[in-house]
């Protein structure tokens, strides 16, 4: 059987005030949108916040383990690993990683750029086009680039009316 495609009907707008009542319509169903977002990130967070407090005996346990895991090994560390760095048991593996971290202080940066012309310091490059966009045609064609003039379309409900409406309908 073959399947139907149903398109939405848009509504039709033919009047000046058709535009202001679809504007209303947006504002209306925008709030309760919002209503709804709002109830449902107030659920959210009591759900997290139970989770979280309904967790901490577990985590806290892990924690705990973990703790133990690292004070055996390192009291142990000669007898276990050698000259090896982890330790494959039947659950899992543990061991000891080198790791190196720089340390810096707030003078690092200004001496790498005094002393090693900016090497060691990380600048990310990309396309500045707000300054691009006083450039002309000609200039913005040896770079690979256009301008490109849109004409989008927009709108923006009155919030404040609409609310004064739906405020006046409640204390009629």
């Amino acid at each position: 059987m073959a399947t139907r495609r149903v398109k939405p009907k848009a509504h039709q707008i033919k009047t000046i005030d058709d535009a202001n009542s679809a504007l209303a319509d947006i504002a209306r169903l925008q709030i309760q949108l919002e209503q709804i977002d709002n109830e449902a990130s107030i659920e959210i967070g009591k759900i997290k916040e139970r989770a979280a407090k309904d967790g901490k005996p577990i985590r806290d346990q892990i924690e705990a383990l973990g703790n133990s895991l690292a004070t055996f090994g390192e009291y142990n560390k000669d007898e276990l690993f050698g000259d090896k760095r982890t330790v494959t048991v039947s659950y899992g593996i543990f061991g000891f990683r080198k790791s190196t971290k720089i340390r810096v202080k707030k003078t690092t940066l200004e001496l790498l750029q005094k002393l090693f012309q900016g090497d060691g310091i990380r600048i990310k490059e990309e396309v500045d086009r707000e300054a691009l966009k006083d450039w002309d045609e000609s200039d913005l064609a040896q770079v690979d680039a256009a301008k490109v003039t849109e004409d989008n379309f927009f709108y923006e409900v009155d919030r404040e009316a609409i609310n004064q409406n739906l405020l006046n309908a409640k204390t009629a």
